[in-house]
């Protein structure tokens, strides 16, 4: 009975943590502890808060996955089963749509979609998931490639069927934010036809029909411009901010000597050596070392492993570089994005990756 006393007390303690000072990381770990007795009810309800409260946080995001996997475990088998064995359109539809929806790995969704028009290529739902996957990567990388293939996925999609809602929102929200006002109105207008209730698109329609006479002709150039800005334009942020708050464009303003005092505290990680933050430019913010290692050089480290990574991901179109590590001679070289933040850490034996993750959660919580 003690050990179950226990047991309760920790689970009560950190339940008041996260009330008084939710971080990602006390968040992760209630979630974690009521999935561990079994209450999945209370397990999804605290991971998805914590999605909410740290949309950027990859652990709460995988926490969350994980968590909401176990209540569709029994379908995804079959699912699954059924993609190796007997695979029709409406498999990798419904798979899809659990993975995006329900478990909201992006990843894994687009990953299935693209598999499934590989056999399936009329199938406006499997286009609709890429669409959908697509437009919310370039509302958070700005990347042009995303948005032309969620224009692409849109179309195809209503190739196939010219009533697919989620398709004509997908593709008038994006041809709006790029500026082609006069092409977005019918897509627009098509789709309120099918959905009268949906006020925010009914808002978007009366802000495009206010700058028809400034529409731009080619999606592509203005597509190429917000990814150079990394942002919409002034309209486009307008347009953005009916549907979702806007979150900063750039970093953070921190105080470097802030951020350096924070940094001195990974001293107390095991076999830490050094750490830096830049911003996604490479601009320095603040460095700590211990000495064994110079700062100057961990630094250039630091913005050249995330130039590299940054390009490499667009190259390969898996979408913006959010986190890495790296092994070297001197231990490992962890590095993570966070609000237009770049953090870097080097430590060595005995450092493991949960200890890595604490530190990542750490600063997080910081900057949040």
């Amino acid at each position: 009975m003690g050990i179950f006393d226990t047991g309760r007390r920790r689970l009560e303690a950190l339940e008041r943590e996260v009330l008084s000072n939710p971080t990602p990381q006390n968040m992760v770990n209630l979630a974690e502890s009521y999935a561990r007795q079994g209450d999945y009810a209370r397990a999804v309800d605290v991971a998805k808060k914590a999605i909410e409260k740290f949309p950027d946080s990859e652990r709460c995001a995988l926490t969350y996955q994980l968590v909401r996997k176990n209540q569709f475990e029994s379908e995804i088998r079959d699912l699954n089963q059924s993609i190796r064995t007997r695979p029709q359109a409406q498999h990798y539809e419904r798979l899809g749509h659990i993975y995006l929806s329900e478990l909201q790995n992006k990843n894994r969704a687009l990953e299935l979609a693209q598999e499934g028009l590989l056999k399936f290529p009329s199938s406006d739902a499997l286009h609709v998931v890429c669409a959908r996957v697509r437009m919310e990567r370039f509302h958070s990388d700005w990347l042009a490639n995303d948005a032309a293939e969620a224009i692409r996925h849109s179309n195809l999609a209503l190739a196939t069927s010219n009533s697919n809602a989620e398709a004509l929102y997908c593709l008038g929200r994006l041809l709006a934010e790029s500026g082609c006002y006069d092409k977005a109105k019918p897509v627009i207008e098509s789709y309120l036809r099918l959905v009268s209730d949906d006020d925010n698109m009914r808002q978007l329609l009366k802000l495009v029909d206010s700058h028809l006479p400034e529409s731009v002709g080619d999606p592509d150039d203005a597509l190429a411009e917000i990814e150079q800005r990394h942002s919409l334009s002034p309209v486009g942020i307008e347009m953005l901010q009916i549907f979702q708050p806007m979150r900063p464009s750039g970093a953070p303003s921190v105080s470097p000597s802030k951020v350096e005092n924070f940094l001195r505290g990974y001293d107390a990680m095991h076999g830490y050596k050094c750490s830096a933050v830049i911003t996604k430019s490479g601009e320095l913010i603040a460095s700590h070392s211990r000495g064994l290692v110079p700062s100057d050089k961990f630094v250039y480290l630091l913005q050249s492993v995330y130039r590299t990574a940054e390009e490499s991901s667009k190259r390969m179109d898996i979408g913006a570089f959010v986190n890495g590590d790296i092994d070297c001679s001197l231990g490992k070289v962890v590095v993570a994005e966070w609000k237009g933040l770049v953090l870097g850490i080097l430590a060595d034996r005995p450092a493991k990756l949960e200890d890595f993750r604490h530190a990542i959660d750490k600063f997080q919580s910081f900057t949040s």
